[in-house]
């Protein structure tokens, strides 16, 4: 595997801003300092900030202490980015409206059964 040098560093792309920007989102509507977050997963609230504003790209281990700090999905901090091309936009509204649905219930064994739920339905040949 190639090695990057110093000062040959990727810059921040708009999937990583958008990411930034969501873990901004949800920390705010938890009511989370930076320092608190940092604190949390072993970073100082500066590294946060520079995530939280785009200007440093999130790592993977990094993205993951804090999904799991800030109890949500890793794939709650891609809302806003559309993965599959040629969707239909009233699906895509209604999948953002049942992702927001389902973060908001905060009960571990309520997640679950909606999730069991969803999957169930999604599966079932009366959906079909």
């Amino acid at each position: 595997m190639a090695q990057q040098h110093k000062g040959t560093r990727r810059q921040p792309t708009d999937v990583d801003k958008l990411v930034g920007a969501n873990v901004k989102r949800l920390r705010r509507a938890q009511k989370i300092t930076q320092a608190q977050l940092g604190q949390d997963i072993g970073l100082s609230f500066k590294q946060i900030r520079k995530y939280e504003s785009g200007e440093n790209r999130i790592s993977a281990s990094a993205l993951f202490l804090i999904a799991r700090a800030l109890n949500h999905p890793v794939e709650t901090f891609y809302d806003g980015l559309d993965l599959v091309e040629g969707t239909n936009p009233d699906s895509d509204d209604e999948a953002r409206m049942l992702a927001g649905y389902f973060n908001a219930i905060e009960a571990p064994y309520q997640r679950r059964a909606f999730f069991r739920m969803v999957l169930e339905i999604s599966e079932s040949e009366l959906y079909a």
